[in-house]
């Protein structure tokens, strides 16, 4: 009889050395929260366990996630390269080394003789991981240069998917979606209590119920079921602090960001045939509110929750007076970088960005016409 998906990725974790735990490189509350909880689950079964996001930089309102400080933005020693040289009939003396431009020069001194051409090997070793769990992220490509630089990892070393999107291409050697799932914590929670509820310390309840809170904004959108109202539940029963989370995700925010804030819900626009929500902010709204780019940081969750039927999210904003730069965020089946194509736009299904060289007015009139007429396809 076939194993059970978890049975199966149970066995593997136990079989491994070296895990690699990774997300989207624009990752989500969820999915930081997940890794997170994995890596501390791994470190109670003993196991060597990497959190890897490519460019991380921890936002303000996750700082107080248990074991923040171990995630890394890149892999480091990923695979050794081996110079294998027979010195059966020629022994060695001497080997140093020097670099000249970018070629590296190895000098050897035999006792005797000399050596040929056929003495010499190129070897490869093993990946320092040998089991790679990849959480809410529903393509590789959004992994950024992680999956980009080191695409033979991903298709030699097992990989275990782990997400709750429709979007989610299966791409994994063993994928564990739920699309009825109101986040990827969530379903490693139900994972965790088949393998063995003792895991869930309260770190642990405190990262699963952290990562269902924030993707569904403390609780307010149509994703939430039963099942992760329970969940929930569950995990403060288990000692996640409801309280801490729902007040660092969304009441440390400073007066300035409160402000700038304002400026960009008092400017929402609507297309409700096209289910598309825009707005936008200027050079004098930053200045006027003593606030800079970083403070935009959680506004895309405000919006969904203003305009829970939208399925489109831009936000415009002024670097300059020539440039111009769009978020867009999608949050129904439609893929944001496809929607964004002729602005050469970076990101993944889910979350878009790139910059024009054109002022505000011009930018949003050219972005809302291209995105509608997509849509409109």
């Amino acid at each position: 009889m076939a194993q059970k998906t978890t049975e199966q990725i149970k066995e593997l974790v136990q079989k491994s050395r070296k895990i690699l735990i990774t997300s989207a490189k624009q990752f989500s509350g969820d999915g930081l929260a997940a890794s997170l909880a994995l890596w501390l689950i791994f470190k109670k079964l003993n196991k060597n366990a990497d959190v890897v996001i490519e460019s991380f930089q921890l936002p303000e309102n996750l700082k107080f996630l248990p074991a923040v400080d171990e995630i890394k933005n890149d892999v480091k020693k990923l695979k050794k390269f081996i110079i294998n040289l027979n010195i059966t009939q020629t022994g060695i003396e001497g080997l140093n080394y020097d670099i000249q431009g970018n070629n590296l020069r190895i000098h050897l001194t035999p006792k005797q003789g000399g050596f040929t051409p056929e003495d010499l090997k190129f070897e490869t070793g093993e990946f320092a991981y040998d089991l790679i769990f990849v959480v809410d992220t529903p393509e590789l490509e959004s992994l950024g240069r992680l999956y980009d630089y080191h695409r033979d990892l991903f298709y030699q070393i097992p990989v275990i998917n782990i997400d709750h999107s429709p979007a989610n291409e299966q791409y994994g050697h063993i994928n564990l979606t739920d699309i009825t799932a109101a986040s990827t914590t969530e379903i490693i929670y139900q994972l965790l209590k088949e393998w063995d509820p003792i895991l869930i310390n309260e770190e642990v309840a405190t990262c699963l119920l952290t990562g269902l809170i924030a993707k569904t904004r403390s609780f307010k959108t149509n994703q939430v079921t039963p099942e992760a109202l329970r969940a929930a539940s569950e995990l403060i029963n288990l000692g996640a602090n409801r309280k801490q989370i729902v007040t660092q995700l969304y009441q440390t925010k400073n007066i300035n960001t409160l402000k700038l804030w304002g400026k960009i819900l008092g400017r929402l626009q609507i297309d409700e045939s096209a289910k598309l929500v825009w707005s936008k902010l200027d050079l004098h709204d930053f200045t006027e509110c003593g606030a800079a780019a970083k403070d935009i940081g959680g506004i895309i969750d405000e919006l969904i929750t203003t305009s829970p039927l939208a399925e489109i999210i831009i936000l415009f904003y002024q670097i300059n007076l020539e440039q111009t730069k769009v978020l867009i965020y999608s949050q129904g089946p439609q893929n944001a970088l496809k929607l964004a194509r002729e602005f050469s736009p970076l990101g993944d299904k889910t979350n878009a960005s790139f910059i024009i060289n054109e002022g505000l007015p011009q930018t949003e009139q050219k972005v809302i016409a291209a995105i509608s007429a997509q849509i409109g396809n």
